[in-house]
């Protein structure tokens, strides 16, 4: 089945899913899809594919509404046929992005937002994004879920909601991949009963595990022992499990595992602790520390499989910068958290559109730009699509009505008969 054939039903099936306001909510979603650089959300209305009036901008953000559980369901069931897999798993991955509001003093339910130690925090809010990873060696993505983290929440607790729904999606073998800020007990409790999702998480440097404990003795009284011997990652205490080197371009990549290992709050996950060293031609170490990574699936994927799903995971980092960049993601300046809302979900439909029209989209990169051969294993950026976004919608048409001119007005004056 081409890709044409796919969008179409799938902007239908999202068409369906808005209970208000669907048909200036499809233009608005075409519009952000073919803007190049979104300002604001009223802004956007001058875009061809908006066809109603500016005002029509704020009615859809303040009273539109989506069916949220059942677009999930869509998004799922739309993911291409293209996607790729690694090791026979579906690759996901889960993280935070910001939407600073400083001056926005009314906005209900502002955190503090800080992104390291150096920069002071800012209010606003955070959104927790869900994706699946379309393709290695691209930084396409196919986004699935995206909720506000609320201030009497975190983080880890809505990433482990996320990651529990699409445990619950289909049966067919996944890995959420996280960034470190996910190592620890309050996110790793929420997937000790995960069926079908693996973790595959990052460490930091100076983290401690433990070993399996050793048998409890016969007649001996007492419960059993819930931890072994302490395994400090920076000084690991007995030889590895297991050792692999992968080529990673002009570096070597040494991997060494350790089975058997387990946070202290979380004892029944029990996973494999990964040590990724990359090294120069000349053997010397290219960064200052190693990588670590944390393995909750078999033991018998390849240590260079586990390495190569957490590098692809840098794919939802560039997604949120062409969203923030290119579709507007953090543009709508509303106090009003339905409007931020529905927004962010016409911002991931946006990027949904481009992600299937990437194959058949006209290429109409300027002439001085560098041309290279387009081919399943390099298509075009999202900015690349964009560019040919429009002239493809247009062709495609919308499922959404044509708005209707007003009816004759009143005359500016009127003669009474005498």
């Amino acid at each position: 089945m081409s890709i044409p054939s796919l969008l179409a039903p799938f902007r239908q099936k999202v068409y369906q899913k808005f209970r208000k306001r669907a048909d200036a909510a499809l233009d608005m979603v075409d519009a952000v899809t073919s803007d190049g650089v979104v300002a604001s959300p009223v802004a956007m209305s001058e875009e061809p594919p908006f066809r109603r009036k500016f005002s029509m901008v704020y009615d859809v953000l303040e009273d539109g509404e989506v069916d949220v559980t059942e677009l999930g369901k869509v998004l799922y069931e739309a993911q291409p046929a293209d996607c790729a897999t690694l090791a026979g798993y579906e690759v996901y991955a889960v993280d935070a992005t910001p939407n600073p509001r400083p001056e926005a003093e009314t906005l209900p339910d502002r955190v503090l937002l800080k992104s390291d130690k150096d920069t002071p925090a800012v209010p606003g809010w955070k959104f927790s994004w869900l994706v699946r990873l379309v393709q290695r060696g691209t930084s396409w993505v196919a986004p699935q879920a995206v909720q506000q983290i609320p201030r009497d929440s975190t983080a880890n607790q809505v990433a482990g909601a996320q990651v529990a729904a699409l445990d619950k999606q289909s049966p067919r073998p996944k890995v959420a991949v996280l960034d470190s800020g996910y190592f620890n007990h309050l996110f790793l409790a929420l997937c000790v009963a995960l069926k079908t999702v693996i973790i595959l998480v990052r460490m930091r440097h100076n983290c401690a595990l433990y070993e399996a404990p050793a048998p409890k003795p016969a007649k001996s009284k007492g419960a059993p022992r819930k931890h072994g011997a302490k395994f400090k990652l920076n000084k690991p205490a007995r030889a590895p499990d297991r050792t692999a080197t992968l080529a990673l371009g002009p570096l070597t990549v040494v991997l060494t595992a350790w089975h058997g290992l387990h946070l202290k709050k979380v004892a029944p996950l029990v996973g494999l602790a990964l040590r990724v060293e990359f090294q120069k031609a000349d053997g010397t170490p290219r960064y200052q520390r190693p990588l670590w990574l944390f393995w909750t699936g078999p033991l018998t994927v390849a240590l260079g499989d586990i390495c190569l799903m957490y590098l692809w995971r840098f794919a939802i980092e560039h997604a949120f910068r062409f969203m923030k960049q290119h579709l507007g993601l953090n543009a709508n300046c509303s106090t009003q958290a339905t409007s931020i809302h529905l927004w962010m979900q016409v911002c991931a439909l946006a990027y949904w559109q481009l992600l299937l029209m990437r194959h058949e989209v006209e290429d109409l990169r300027p002439a001085w730009h560098a041309r290279t051969v387009r081919s399943a294993t390099q298509p075009l950026t999202p900015g690349q699509v964009q560019r040919g976004a429009l002239r493809f919608l247009l062709k495609l048409g919308s499922p959404a009505t044509t708005p209707r001119p007003a009816g004759k007005g009143r005359p500016n004056s009127t003669t009474s008969g005498s």
